[in-house]
């Protein structure tokens, strides 16, 4: 058992593999990694009869066991990905493919004496204690790229089965954990170095982003929609001041029982999975959005004649490799206009946005996972010209300090 008085964050590390894989390796540790917590339920259901007041039986369903995590976007591999490792390609690697993925977790909880995990000699170098779940499904994802802050990934992962071990049961050895030795740090490349690898406001690449048209100040509908003027001659500007981005889904899964067997046969999700995007921008003149109840006059000669609303495409570009591609059939399901008061501050429009079973979530670096190069929007190339809605890189891995 372990001797620690205390667990805090430099004794724990955790570590993805595939379902039934027991054989935990380097590549399989979370890094960037800020918290996870575990939440067990014991589903009862009571009986009860005619003649006793007393409970005739506490009937215990299969337990559910949720799990959370938070790590920073930092050039690694996405939680998201490791938890869906079975697919590799860029042909299936949308929230179908993905929601049908299981994984296994562990958690190792190492000697709180040691400067680093790696460092640990309790337990022959193995964990001392390790919290083993099986057979996990991701249930919700969450992307978020603050103007004040990190951006963040946020997972929750849902199962049935639990452990604790200890002794020599644990998996995760001191070989798995070698990169937690002191000295690990975020992915650098020439992109990413400004921002000290970790993903932060000006990491965002405005010029390789789609952009809504709903939102004021954005012109056009294709890459760099958002900015105008060159990097080669220095008057590249943007158009639009973004305070924050965030996407996410939940797959909203549900149990499919059947008879013979008392835990699930499958947690499939629940489709169709509604995404839904926010953006915060601060305005210079108002939102802009018309609402009319016959219609926006302006859409009267078009598909949309009688609405409000038109389909956006939204693809968001950030340096270390990551790109979310919501498709092009996301709608505006909000906007709301706030801030500048008697004390202080700006006034900022927030644009909520929402599509259904549309969510790619891209990252050029990890080829670990088939992902050699960003995709881009449905694939489409990258022009030469930033003036274009172009990078202001000839390669897509120049842009992203891929090697």
């Amino acid at each position: 058992m372990s001797s620690n008085d205390r667990i805090f964050y430099a004794c724990q590390a955790v570590a993805i593999t595939k379902q039934g894989d027991e054989s935990v390796g380097t590549g399989d540790m979370i890094h960037g990694l800020q918290s996870v917590g575990m939440t067990t339920n014991f589903n009862l259901e009571q009986a009860f009869e005619l003649g006793q007041i007393e409970i005739y039986e506490n009937i215990e369903g299969t337990p559910d066991i949720e799990v959370t995590l938070e790590k920073v976007l930092d050039g690694k591999p996405l939680i998201y990905h490791m938890a869906s490792s079975g697919v590799v390609g860029t042909t299936a690697s949308g929230l179908v493919a993905r929601s049908k993925e299981r994984c296994d977790l562990r958690l190792g909880i190492f000697d709180e004496a040691a400067n680093n995990v790696k460092e640990s000699t309790s337990n022959s170098g193995k964990s001392e204690v390790e919290v083993y779940c099986s057979g996990l499904y991701i249930s919700s994802i969450s992307y978020t790229i603050p103007v004040d802050g990190n951006g963040t990934e946020s997972v929750t992962l849902v199962g049935n089965n639990k452990q604790w071990l200890t002794g020599g049961n644990v998996k995760i050895t001191n070989a798995a954990v070698e990169g937690f030795d002191g000295t690990d740090s975020p992915v650098f490349g020439s992109a990413a170095s400004p921002s000290g690898g970790i993903v932060r406001r000006e990491d965002v690449i405005l010029s390789g982003c789609i952009l809504p048209k709903s939102i004021k100040g954005v012109v056009g509908s294709g890459y760099g929609n958002a900015v105008t003027g060159k990097v080669s001659d220095g008057s590249l500007t943007n158009r639009v001041h973004i305070q924050n981005f965030s996407v996410s889904t939940d797959f909203s899964r549900e149990d499919v029982m059947e008879l013979g067997r008392k835990a699930p046969y499958r947690r499939t999700a629940n489709f169709p999975v509604e995404v839904t995007c926010e953006i915060e921008a601060i305005t210079t003149s108002g939102d802009f959005v018309g609402a009319y109840e016959l219609g926006d006059p302006a859409l009267n000669s078009t598909i949309d004649s009688g609405n409000n609303l038109q389909n956006e495409v939204i693809f968001v570009s950030v340096r270390q490799g990551y790109g979310f591609d919501l498709g092009g059939k996301n709608k505006l399901s909000s906007v709301s206009y706030g801030g500048g008061d008697a004390g202080g501050g700006n006034v900022t429009c927030s644009y909520s946005y929402t599509n259904f079973n549309d969510l790619d979530v891209q990252h050029a670096q990890n080829g670990y996972f088939g992902f050699n190069g960003l995709k881009g929007r449905d694939g489409s190339n990258f022009g030469s010209d930033i003036g274009q809605g172009a990078h202001p890189f000839n390669t897509i891995s120049k842009l992203f300090g891929a090697s």
